[in-house]
């Protein structure tokens, strides 16, 4: 992954946190969640606080949820916590990216439930929200960075190594030109 410029993941995240809500409405994912895991393998940790900074800044821009600032606070502190844990998950693997990406999840997730407790207005806290929104919707975050993170980018990396050409054609054809 670190072959992959960051451009590309970033626009992936944003894509789906412009357009996630409109197309998904029921399902309320951490958009930025595995952009942030892919982060942390290929940047310093300066740069991923600085990062981090920037796509809570997004959220807050786009949302009305909660205080201005909170989710920008929430990333960087997520990123404060977890940045270490990096070394856990292979940076290379399918699983590594998707259970990164459930862990930051759910941290991020608890970590907004006592923000917004702090901050703004308290949400009820039950084991059925604990349940649902940190474990559940976590594991949903992991299988929404398999498939909308690393695919895309798998595909991009072998056709950066085998080219537009070779993407279509069978092994054994060989071209009449």
């Amino acid at each position: 992954m670190r072959k992959i410029p960051l451009y590309y993941p970033f626009a992936l995240a944003l894509f789906a946190t412009l357009f996630g809500s409109a197309l998904f409405p029921k399902l309320h994912l951490s958009t930025f969640a595995p952009f942030l895991a892919i982060v942390y393998h290929v940047t310093p940790f300066s740069k991923a606080l600085w990062i981090a900074l920037g796509c809570g800044t997004i959220l807050d821009l786009l949302s009305s949820e909660v205080r201005f600032g909170v989710y920008a606070l929430n990333f960087v502190l997520i990123t404060l916590l977890l940045y270490s844990q990096k070394k856990h998950f292979f940076e290379d693997k399918a699983l590594g990216l998707s259970l990164f990406t459930t862990l930051i999840a759910a941290a991020s997730t608890f970590l907004q439930f006592v923000l917004a407790h702090l901050f703004d207005r308290g949400i009820p806290f039950s084991s059925s929200v604990v349940g649902f929104d940190v474990l559940l919707m976590s594991a949903v975050d992991g299988l929404y960075a398999f498939l909308w993170f690393t695919c895309p980018l798998k595909i991009y990396t072998y056709i950066k190594k085998m080219g537009w050409k070779n993407l279509f054609s069978r092994k054994g054809q060989v071209d009449e030109e």
